[in-house]
């Protein structure tokens, strides 16, 4: 008797897949499988990272146009200072400006008299008045209420005394109410937060900002822009 036949039994699998004829066309094929879904999802990843890039060139380019200043003096750096990232955002306008009144007091002037007598306002007009020692510099706070073009409006005023100089920064808040409103005392406080730090007030080094704008414009507005 014979006994019975059995089939061939198969190669194993790694010793068909290191014998097995590769063609040009198979690798083609199974590298299309492998890579076309990791392919397609890198080019819908690329398309949101390209417009950022080009969103940022152009943010560059035009922030290169605009040449970079220097602050005259440290009232005008503390305004810059709001200015640098992240930019002072409060919900209302606040229109900022800053001075330096040179040659009109002494050495022991203090600086709310010599602030009354600069911007000429009453007592009444006086909502508030403060005194903080911020670096080697005494800053006297007021907060007041000054008529406009366009009816009163309330000013926060940040000044100090630089040897015979008086150094102001103002802050015009565009409610015309008789009062200060909770908001605005949330922002002026958040204002001088920022503004009234240590690094910015000491006697031999003036704040290191910069800011690129065009020579002699005006200060931009914080918040929304102003209704006119």
């Amino acid at each position: 008797m014979h006994a019975p036949r059995t089939p061939a039994s198969r190669p194993p699998l790694f010793v068909r897949v290191l014998t097995s004829p590769v063609t040009p066309g198979a690798v083609e094929r199974r590298l299309a499988r492998t890579l076309g879904p990791v392919l397609s999802l890198l080019s819908v990843l690329a398309i949101p990272v390209v417009i950022a890039l080009l969103a940022w060139a152009g943010w560059a380019l035009w922030q290169a146009r605009l040449p970079v200043l220097v602050p005259r003096h440290r009232a005008e750096a503390l305004c810059f200072e709001l200015e640098q990232p992240p930019r002072f955002a409060p919900p209302m306008t606040i229109e900022p400006s800053a001075a330096m009144v040179r040659g009109r007091f002494t050495r022991d002037t203090p600086t709310a008299i010599a602030l009354q007598n600069a911007m000429h306002y009453t007592d009444e007009m006086v909502e508030s008045q403060s005194q903080r020692r911020v670096g080697d510099y005494v800053v006297t706070i007021t907060w007041l209420r000054l008529p406009g073009d366009d009816g009163s409006a309330h000013w926060l005023i940040v000044s100090w005394m630089e040897d015979a100089d008086l150094a102001v920064c103002s802050f015009r808040f565009d409610d015309p109410g008789p009062m200060l409103t909770p908001d605005e005392r949330q922002w002026g406080n958040a204002l001088l937060a920022r503004a009234l730090v240590a690094r910015n007030f000491q006697a031999d080094t003036p704040p290191p900002v910069r800011l690129r704008a065009e020579p002699g414009a005006a200060l931009a507005p914080f918040g929304p822009a102003p209704a006119r």
